[in-house]
């Protein structure tokens, strides 16, 4: 819904290498259409699994978003629950310069670097930065860097479960209410194209 009313974030996800459905509703809306996704990522999940990954390989990563501190914690988190993992730096999304953020990228040149600005600012920035490095694996995580710091509680598993992890963050931060009206707008859409298709 985004993508349709700023085209440089739509650019930003048609040349992504990889998209994942981190919302309900990307389910949802790909078995509408016909062509089901076969489960929902959460970035979260995405981002622990990496941090598992980068900890048996002995990765470097950066760290790029969030309060100071969050990232903090985060930092602390990293080294006590990932001891393979080398941080090769960090830098807090409120008030480092981004310029200067793909500065330090270039020179530590780490193996992963997570982005947690929210969308659609982290996959503008990556979009925007990626050509200028030499290697690495670029991953927007929204607000994992709240939740893995456990500054934010994640909703519980029977919430999960029941797909209704959404509500639970509407319910905990009511200020994201304004996103939970994206949902019906989205789902009229995803079924107009499907009539279309008929």
């Amino acid at each position: 819904m985004m993508a349709n009313k700023d085209l440089t974030f739509a650019k930003a996800v048609r040349e992504a290498d990889y998209v994942v459905a981190d919302g309900i509703g990307l389910i949802i809306g790909s078995k509408i259409l016909g062509h089901p996704l076969k489960e929902r990522i959460p970035g979260v999940e995405l981002m622990q699994e990496l941090l598992d990954l980068a900890s048996r390989n002995h990765f470097s990563v950066y760290l790029y978003g969030a309060k100071p501190e969050v990232l903090k914690k985060l930092h602390t988190v990293i080294k006590d629950s990932y001891p393979g993992v080398s941080i090769a730096g960090y830098s807090d999304g409120y008030t480092s310069s981004p310029e200067e953020v793909a500065k330090q990228i270039e020179a530590t040149t780490p193996d992963l670097v997570f982005v947690a600005l929210g969308a659609p600012k982290q996959e503008k920035w990556i979009d925007h930065h990626y050509p200028n490095f030499s290697k690495g694996v670029f991953v927007g995580v929204g607000g994992s860097f709240d939740v893995l710091s456990g500054t934010v509680k994640r909703a519980p598993k029977i919430w999960r479960t029941l797909n209704l992890e959404w509500l639970y963050r509407i319910i905990k931060q009511p200020s994201r209410w304004k996103r939970a009206l994206l949902l019906p707008a989205y789902l009229a859409a995803i079924v107009r194209i499907r009539l279309r298709q008929k």
